[in-house]
């Protein structure tokens, strides 16, 4: 059985975040395997892991910046510092860095990061990383999610969703429409995301952390309408959204919706128009990567406790 979780609001803080790969049996850059721009402050470490699931073998490199205070300066208004694990596949790019500044501007406090934003990242993977993968990174990473108040995790269904990428590629060029996702063929997806709140909390023994997730904006709802399977595609994405929100609220982790900020309330708006979206057409531009930080920081920071 799974274990209930509360929702204490106490003084200090423990932020977990998880990113998860993209949405609808998509994989979210078909072999993007390229790493975000990181930032070096203090100390910058880089670690390369191979990596197996059951569907597929994926090799990428894992980048982890640490933000340390110059020990001779204060940390912070308040003198308090918080970590914060940053795990997501390539919608996380940029990400992280523009929630650190927002939450230290808005709580006075300094945050460490460890950003773990890494291209065609899978939610399985992500599972392995914080269980059973016996690697110097993975053990590293563990060790990380164990001290850090802000835990974030997203990645991509890859080995956890739909077989059928019909709504993934563009430019729209398919030879039969795809058929539309389900909740019950999410469902193991959010089974996956299930097992990594429970590993987080593991990891955590006990003290109280702020989790948080996201879902997936639709970048490709331009191409779908060229293809004439915008309305089968947008309810595969809903269907994803939905079983994200669902094992969350299980565990009073909070979501982001960054299909509702990208794609509006109703999910018929191109964010590319927006600005949101690069020029290729695929990944979030540095504009995109400010609105998900954003709103990640509206979600707040109370935190939960098994």
């Amino acid at each position: 059985m799974r274990r209930p979780y509360s929702l204490p609001l106490v003084a200090s803080f423990t932020v977990v975040v998880l990113l998860l790969p993209a949405c609808s049996g998509l994989s979210d850059e078909s072999a993007d395997t390229t790493l975000a721009p990181t930032t070096t402050d203090a100390a910058t470490t880089t670690t390369t892991a191979s990596t197996t699931t059951a569907a597929t073998t994926t090799t990428v490199a894992a980048v982890t910046t640490t933000t340390e205070a110059p020990p001779d300066v204060e940390a912070s208004e308040s003198g308090e510092s918080w970590d914060l694990v940053f795990i997501s596949d390539s919608r996380g790019f940029n990400v992280a860095r523009a929630w650190t500044d927002l939450i230290e501007e808005a709580e006075g406090v300094e945050v460490r990061l460890h950003d773990h934003a890494t291209g065609d990242l899978s939610l399985v993977q992500v599972r392995e990383w914080l269980t059973d993968d016996s690697s110097d990174f993975a053990d590293e990473l563990r060790g990380e999610v164990a001290d850090a108040e802000i835990v974030f995790v997203f990645g991509n269904p890859r080995g956890s969703g739909p077989d059928d990428e019909g709504c993934f590629p563009w430019p729209a060029r398919y030879s039969e429409p795809p058929e539309p996702a389900t909740p019950a063929d999410w469902a193991p997806y959010g089974d996956v995301l299930r097992d990594i709140f429970d590993a987080v909390f593991d990891l955590r023994a006990g003290q109280p952390t702020v989790i948080r997730t996201a879902d997936e904006f639709a970048a490709p709802i331009a191409s779908w309408r060229e293809a004439g399977i915008e309305a089968i595609c947008t309810a595969s994405w809903e269907a994803h959204a939905g079983v994200i929100r669902e094992a969350a609220d299980d565990y009073g982790v909070g979501t982001a919706s960054w299909y509702d900020a990208f794609n509006g309330p109703d999910h018929d708006e191109d964010p590319y128009e927006k600005s949101y979206i690069a020029d290729d057409v695929f990944h979030q531009s540095g504009e995109g990567a400010k609105v998900e930080a954003e709103v990640l920081h509206a979600l707040g920071y109370d935190e939960i406790t098994p």
